[in-house]
């Protein structure tokens, strides 16, 4: 990494360049490389994990392996920052800067800004690092130039395989896409989720899976879509949070609801998963790495591992000092978990066990005690004194010096307190919409030596401010189906902090549809608007009717059959929504009432009349009233007597209504008895009976 000015990206702003060397080449060459010198001033630090200490403003590189600490290098930066590597430089993560340095010449380069407030997910894979903002949806690849690229909306986790891919699931369009090496935009979409299902990418190995959590089923991601769907066992759950990384071969799905950690085989003919009871408490997304899974029980404030088979191995409480503790895969496939204030890290090795490792400048000598982790409100702890020779000179402690005058040891070197400064950005802002209104919450942001006093929330057209110990407000009299971002920034007695975002969209239950209802032949067609929808997107319509399964269309229209004539029917027609936060409404109902009426026909004998085959003075007209029939609807009508079934047929139609009157039919035969039938689907439909005089 060069020194000095480079050059300027639309996402940055320049700041001054702050170039500090802080460990000895000797030192350097013996705890890292073991090995021949390279050149002076130039050392390789390997593969591991770099956590940032805020309060000794440097970050420090832990070998997992031995869980020590090798190398510093003096960084300003952020209270809560987190560090993230590529393979010559690392950067220094934070709220309102991201400062590099070279992991060769441990320098700190000038600070960049940041093209969002909120907390990133940084991932460390080839080609990259890279910093994907997900509620902005804003990809940073870090290097010299760093890259701005757009995920095109809101992301979900992303995961990175091991050839530089970078995959990132749009949950809200149903989309699972992929950023390639090198690549100045994301590549692709390629795969297209079914209609409102929802879930998690995992990788097992190296492929790579989504896991339907809508469903309940796990399916490999293929060049053309998803593969077969594989049962997980575990049934679905909207909540259900995955792992980014498999566990010997299995999946690490945890059921927060029910605090039970599942591991999830993946391939087809699955064998059963296996469940591990939590104790009670509020638990983040789990971690895995190898043969080892990390779950974090928030309200306890603990650590607990557990391996392949599920057996727990190990159980730590959280470094204690201050902020939210941050759960990391490292480059080397360790877990590590960072203190909020970068003060102490918990290193999990690949058997599960933890060691609680202070993060502190690595000793220059063996026979040099480590310093003291400095305590919150104090600057960094002195080193110890070197010891001198009679004359003044830095010495030897050999044993053979000769003897000189007992001098008394000096007083400790008390540091001088560190001042107050603003406070860091709130940790764990979340945004959750609702009709007309959100809620947004956030854990405490590190007080940095002074009580916060307030929090800020601001919006695009408002901002509101809560007492210091508030954690959730509800802001009102928002637009439904417009996406806010929210920024929440803390205040104490020194000034704010730099602020951090979540964002949310308000949404209503969907209106009721307009609906209508047409009869015909003992069946009924609904026909409704689409809604208004309330801001949210529509999944689709339930449809019922009395006496009939419930349907569930996507279009505007439904159809039942057989219904029986003098029965009465309700249909009902609700739309159901899924808001962008990925919630799932149901809307007003709207419900119409039919009765289907028993078709009846009534004949009467009409004016006297005469054809062909009807003869004065006893021919007359025969009235044919209709009522009940299927509307718009060509009958045959047959006209009956007590000698002859058919007299004669003749055919009408109905009207809209589903009546008929007609009188083309005559009759001349007196002392016979006649009637009149019309033939339905239901069976034939027969009228009164009259004696023809």
């Amino acid at each position: 990494m060069k020194k000095g000015t480079r050059g300027s990206t639309a996402w940055r702003a320049r700041l001054p360049v702050v170039t500090i060397v802080v460990v000895s080449v000797a030192v350097l060459t013996t705890a890292v490389t073991g090995a021949a010198k390279p050149p002076p001033g130039i050392q390789e630090i390997p593969g591991g994990h770099w956590v940032y200490n805020s309060l000794l403003q440097s970050a420090f590189h832990i070998d997992g392996g031995t869980a020590g600490i090798d190398a510093q290098v003096a960084v300003p930066g952020d209270q809560g920052s987190q560090v993230v590597q590529g393979d010559t430089s690392g950067y220094v993560v934070g709220g309102t800067r991201i400062t590099p340095f070279g992991k060769s010449d441990l320098t700190a380069g000038p600070p960049e800004v940041p093209p969002s407030g909120e907390v990133p997910i940084g991932v460390e894979t080839a080609g990259g690092p890279y910093l994907v903002y997900r509620q902005a949806g804003r990809i940073i690849r870090l290097g010299d130039p760093p890259a701005p690229i757009s995920a095109g909306g809101p992301v979900g986790d992303p995961v990175a395989t091991a050839d530089g891919t970078l995959w990132l699931p749009r949950i809200a369009s149903g989309l699972l896409c992929r950023l390639d090496r090198g690549a100045e935009n994301v590549s692709s979409c390629p795969v297209a989720l079914p209609a409102g299902h929802f879930g998690a990418l995992t990788l097992v190995g190296d492929e790579l899976y989504f896991v339907d959590t809508s469903d309940g089923v796990v399916r490999a991601v293929e060049s053309g879509g998803l593969g077969v769907p594989v049962p997980m066992g575990l049934g679905a759950g909207a909540d259900l949070r995955t792992a980014a990384n498999d566990v010997a071969g299995r999946v690490a799905v945890l059921d927060p609801a029910r605090s039970l950690l599942h591991l999830v085989d993946p391939a087809p003919g699955p064998r059963r998963p296996i469940t591990v009871p939590l104790p009670p408490g509020q638990y983040d997304t789990p971690v895995a790495a190898g043969s080892v899974v990390v779950v974090v029980n928030r309200t306890s404030g603990r650590l607990f591992t557990y391996d392949a088979d599920g057996r727990q191995t190990d159980d730590k409480p959280l470094p204690s000092d201050g902020g939210t503790a941050r759960v990391v895969r490292g480059e080397d496939a360790h877990v590590y978990v960072d203190g909020g204030q970068g003060a102490h890290v918990l290193v999990v090795a690949k058997d599960g066990k933890i060691t609680d490792v202070p993060v502190v400048p690595p000793s220059e000598k063996k026979d040099h005690p480590v310093p003291a982790q400095p305590a919150p409100g104090q600057g960094p702890v002195a080193p110890p004194a070197e010891r001198r020779g009679e004359d003044g000179r830095p010495g030897q402690d050999t044993g053979t010096d000769r003897p000189g005058p007992s001098k008394p040891n000096p007083p400790p070197v008390t540091p001088p307190a560190v001042p107050a400064s603003p406070p860091g950005a709130p940790p764990g802002v979340s945004a959750t919409g609702e009709p007309g209104a959100v809620t947004v919450a956030w854990s405490a942001a590190p007080a940095n030596r002074a009580d916060v006093t307030s929090y800020r929330i601001s919006w695009a057209g408002g901002s509101r401010t809560v007492e210091g110990g508030i954690r959730r407000v509800r802001i009102t009299g928002l637009a439904n189906g417009t996406r806010y971002t929210f920024t929440v920034v803390a205040v104490n007695k020194a000034g704010t902090g730099p602020g951090a975002s979540a964002s949310a969209t308000p949404a209503a239950a969907a209106a009721a549809p307009a609906l209508t209802v047409s009869r015909r032949d003992g069946a009924a067609t609904l026909s409704w608007t689409r809604p208004d929808l309330g801001g949210g997107e529509l999944v689709h319509y339930l449809v019922t009717g009395t006496g009939f399964a419930q349907q569930t269309v996507t279009g505007t229209s439904a159809g039942y059959s057989g219904l029986t004539a003098g029965n009465s029917y309700t249909f009902t027609v609700r739309a159901v929504t899924r808001t962008p936060d990925g919630q799932t409404r149901n809307g007003q109902t709207a419900s119409r009432t039919i009765t289907v009426p028993a078709p009846t026909i009534t004949i009467s004998r009409g004016r006297d009349t005469s054809s062909e085959n009807c003869h004065e003075p006893d021919c007359a007209e025969v009235n044919v009233t209709m009522k009940g029939f299927a509307p718009n609807t060509r009958y045959e009508i047959r006209l009956s007597s007590s000698s002859n079934t058919n007299v004669r047929t003749e055919s009408t139609t109905t009207g809209a209504d589903g009546s008929a009157t007609y009188n083309e039919l005559n009759y001349d035969v007196p002392g016979q008895t006649i009637w009149v039938s019309v033939q339905t689907p239901d069976g034939r439909i027969t009228s009164n009976r009259i004696r023809w005089t």
